[in-house]
């Protein structure tokens, strides 16, 4: 039986920790292979850069400079087994992409892939991925997130506000990389045996 893979969001403002927690906690801490896509070819450079044509077979971790559709076009027909990492999202995710993602975050499971779509703030993801996501990893925030309240459930949207208060205040105490995991999807929590925090 194949395991539920996971869907999360990290959301969080520059200079928050997400890029250090990514690259410890999910590319050096799991076995499976790690592919970064990004809009910069500045970012990321200690990963090497995978060409379109070695997504099938590259292991470890590397990254994939994102240049249009056709770079999430072939990520989905090629990459199969470890994490999928879009790093700011915002620059390509929108709604130019929406099939192509939605088939990217419905084959998951029968592609071995969990995905990890990384954003400033809510607003920069696209509406549909909140139907699908298992988790939000929050680090600090300063936006108002009621521009989201439709996409959300109302006691998740309760949920994920208090959350944001609660991490503005470990900031202003003095703990900058402060963040809380929340719980999207509550069958997560029966199948892989996560805690939500």
């Amino acid at each position: 039986m194949q395991r539920k893979t996971e869907l999360t969001l990290i959301v969080g403002i520059n200079g928050t920790g997400k890029t250090t927690f990514i690259n410890d906690s999910i590319i050096k801490n799991y076995s499976a292979k790690s592919l970064v896509v990004t809009p910069d070819s500045m970012e990321w450079r200690h990963l090497p850069i995978i060409p379109p044509d070695q997504i099938r077979t590259f292991t470890g971790a590397g990254r994939i400079i994102y240049e249009n559709i056709g770079t999430i076009e072939e990520i989905a027909k090629n990459y199969h087994g470890g994490n999928l990492i879009f790093d700011d999202a915002m620059a390509y995710l929108s709604n130019q992409t929406p099939e192509i993602m939605r088939y990217i975050y419905i084959r998951r499971r029968q592609y071995g892939i969990d995905i990890y779509i990384v954003a400033h703030g809510l607003r920069q993801l696209p509406p549909q991925v909140f139907t699908f996501a298992s988790y939000i990893i929050l680090f600090n925030s300063t936006e108002n997130f009621t521009y989201r309240k439709r996409e959300l459930q109302p006691e998740l949207f309760d949920k994920i506000s208090a959350a944001q208060q609660r991490i503005a205040k470990k900031v202003s105490e003095g703990n900058p990389y402060y963040k809380e995991i929340i719980l999207l999807d509550p069958q997560i929590k029966a199948i892989n045996g996560k805690i939500d925090k």
